[in-house]
């Protein structure tokens, strides 16, 4: 992760806000430093020793530290972990993911390993049976009737209204079960030694290993080079499956997981109380921790799915989400590794993608309660073209260079992709298209062709479609749509090709940007750029159809903004602003920089306001710490007081808010 100035102002902001000034402090001078060792860190800090441990000591627990020590030195080298710390920022979206995937009880469990870090689960099922006993006294001294007023429903005692069924988690054993449910999805990964030194340390030791034991003589010739990467790549796997190791285990145990597979399919969701005795008694001394990695694959998927609801309806994108969860259940991260994931031939089979999942496996993850028949629109088959919609494209589409890109329109360089894909079927499909939608149908509206209807009438044949029927129509939508959720690789496989759809996501947000800043004008303008490549400024006023002046002041005003720019081209050696060209042009990837790094310097504005109104409301906060006040603020304060503190509270609420929509774009932009 590239760390820039406003990321590690950020980085440790969110870190001052969740473990206080002293390792925030520590933190910014590992980031803004570098590589250090304890006495170089007392050095630039002005710290004692003692304070320094302690310090790096809560750094270390919440993964928030690198460190490395070298045969023979004396002191660790200690380096930062901006990624991790960034991702304190996503805390709330990662609990949000977990109760809608896995129950409030899964939730509860994920929120203590975020708030103590990496835990030992012996430490985890003590705490936990600490607050099962204690409720228990509770409701024998309530006389069994469960109705308290508060109870703390964590082990890290934030106090929540407790349900009258007592904790979430019933007993050690539930708990047990939801940590094995945690580690099979991958949510939940082992700590070992190797997780805390850092990708770049771990990458030299691997290829120090891997030239000692096959490569003493040196690397000599292209295929000893090949091999050498694949040899690395092997090694850095081999590093990564160790935290893996307790899936593993848990894995060789298949009668309990196809049990508890079918106990969820049957219930539509298990919720951990019914599948207790399946799971094996976990090793009280592993060490556990959040792998943000697979959190970011999961908010990613929700993220598709919100997309795909807004462009086409929520019946499809929940099958969209099936898919998904499908597809990427074995996903370890959102982006490739260079090195890691390096291909050892790019042959057919590697070529189609990260898998596939089948029609019959969608439809068996389905719950039966949803209506698939809502959302399809209902044409009749005579202005359908069966060929074009059943068209299997085997191979991904391949990424075309900027030049070809800015010289054709959009739609000739997705025909030319068709052609290339599967050149032997376009004659069948141009006898099979029928007049209407030849003229200007687009296939998913129909709103220049065939009428396409959304009500019950439309006629028996489409009322009578059967489940697997319907399916197949909201994942031909999802093919067929222009953002091209899906690809239909094979006869009833389907997969989903990230790298071009996460650039549309991105084209979609940037969009957003634009039209909020510079109107639908500036939108269009920048439109056409993006189309047309490099225009000029005299050529560009009969393209967009704009008066020149009116031209002129908008591209100077989405200039300063950043979203366009102009290169002047003089005519002769001689550079003479008079006889030289400019040329308008959109730089999508430069732009896309700027966005980001506006974003973050947004994010770090927001928790500054926030710190701000703290320090301004700080005798009103003091107040509300005190035993005897705290969860009775309305009783206990005063008019006037309880007022400032609530209009702090929608302040609050509103900053943070303001902070998890920026995240949604930096990690669209950045992460996804």
């Amino acid at each position: 992760m590239l760390v820039t100035k406003p990321v590690a102002e950020l980085c440790a902001l969110l870190i001052d806000e969740l473990y206080g000034e002293l390792p925030s402090r520590i933190f910014a001078t590992l980031l803004s430093k570098g590589k250090s060792t304890l006495p170089q860190l007392a050095l630039h800090t002005s710290m004692t020793p003692r304070q320094l441990r302690h310090g790096l000591a809560v750094l270390q627990q919440h993964n928030l530290l690198f460190y490395h020590l070298d045969p023979g030195a004396e002191f660790a080298s200690y380096e930062a972990n901006g990624e991790h710390a960034y991702n304190l920022v996503r805390i709330g979206k990662i609990l949000d993911m977990i109760d809608s995937s896995f129950g409030a009880p899964a939730k509860d469990v994920i929120q203590n390993l975020l708030l103590s870090g990496q835990t030992r689960i012996a430490d985890l099922v003590a705490a936990y049976q600490e607050k099962i006993e204690q409720a228990n006294r509770t409701t024998a001294l309530m006389g069994g009737n469960g109705e308290v007023e508060s109870e703390p429903n964590g082990v890290n005692g934030d106090s929540r209204p407790a349900k009258k069924g007592g904790p979430l988690v019933k007993s050690t054993a539930h708990l047990n079960s939801i940590i094995c449910r945690l580690v099979e999805a991958e949510l939940i990964d082992v700590v070992h030694a190797k997780t805390f030194e850092s990708p770049t340390d771990i990458l030299k030791v691997v290829e120090k290993e891997v030239m000692d034991r096959y490569f003493p003589t040196g690397v000599k010739g292209n295929k000893a080079k090949v091999e050498l990467q694949q040899r690395i790549a092997e090694g850095l796997r081999k590093v990564r499956g160790e935290s893996k190791s307790l899936k593993r285990k848990l894995e060789q145990n298949g009668s309990a997981a196809k049990r508890r597979k079918l106990l969820a399919g049957l219930s539509g969701m298990t919720n951990g109380v019914h599948d207790e005795d399946m799971d094996p008694a976990l090793d009280p001394k592993q060490v556990i921790r959040i792998n943000y990695e697979k959190c970011l694959v999961e908010l990613r998927n929700r993220r598709l799915v919100q997309f795909a609801s807004d462009m086409l309806s929520e019946t499809t994108a929940y099958v969209y989400g099936v898919l998904l969860k499908l597809l990427t259940k074995d996903l370890p991260r959102c982006r490739p590794d260079s090195v890691m994931d390096v291909e050892e031939d790019e042959d057919e089979d590697q070529r189609k993608g990260p898998g596939f999942v089948t029609t019959e496996q969608i439809l068996d993850n389905l719950k039966t309660s949803v209506d698939l028949s809502l959302g399809i629109g209902k044409a009749e088959m005579k202005h359908i073209s069966l060929s074009a919609a059943e068209t299997i494209r085997q191979y991904p589409p391949e990424k075309k260079p900027k030049i070809e890109e800015a010289e054709v329109e959009g739609e000739a360089s997705e025909d030319e992709e068709e052609e290339d894909e599967g050149a032997g079927e376009e004659p069948e499909h141009d006898a099979d298209y029928k007049a209407p939608m030849a003229n200007g149908t687009n296939g998913v509206n129909g709103t220049n062709g065939a009428k396409v209807k959304f009500d019950d009438s439309a006629g028996s044949k489409e009322q009578r479609m059967d489940r697997p029927t319907q399916l197949r129509q909201h994942l031909l939508l999802l093919t067929e749509s222009t953002q091209r959720f899906v690809r239909h690789c094979g006869p009833n496989e389907w997969t989903v090709d990230f790298p071009p759809l996460m650039n549309a996501l991105r084209e979609v947000e940037l969009d957003s940007v634009i039209e909020r800043t510079s109107g639908r004008q500036g939108l269009r303008l920048v439109r056409i750029l993006r189309a047309k490549g490099k225009l000029d400024e005299k050529a560009l006023p009969n393209v967009a159809l704009m008066r020149k002046s009116e031209l002129q002041q908008k591209m100077l005003e989405m200039q300063t903004a950043g979203f366009v720019d102009v290169q002047e081209v003089p005519r002769d050696v001689k550079a003479d602003v008079k006889k030289s060209f400019f040329l308008w042009f959109c730089d999508v990837d430069r732009t896309l920089d700027r966005l980001l790094d506006t974003s973050y310097k947004t994010m770090v504005h927001c928790i500054q306001v926030l710190e701000a109104l703290r320090q301004k409301e700080r005798d009103v906060l003091e107040t509300t710490k005190r035993t005897d006040v705290r969860g009775r603020e309305k009783d206990t304060m005063r008019k006037e007081y309880y007022e400032r503190y609530s209009r702090f509270l929608e302040c609050e609420r509103r900053l943070f808010a303001q902070v998890a929509r920026v995240d949604d774009l930096v990690s669209v932009l950045r992460d996804f």
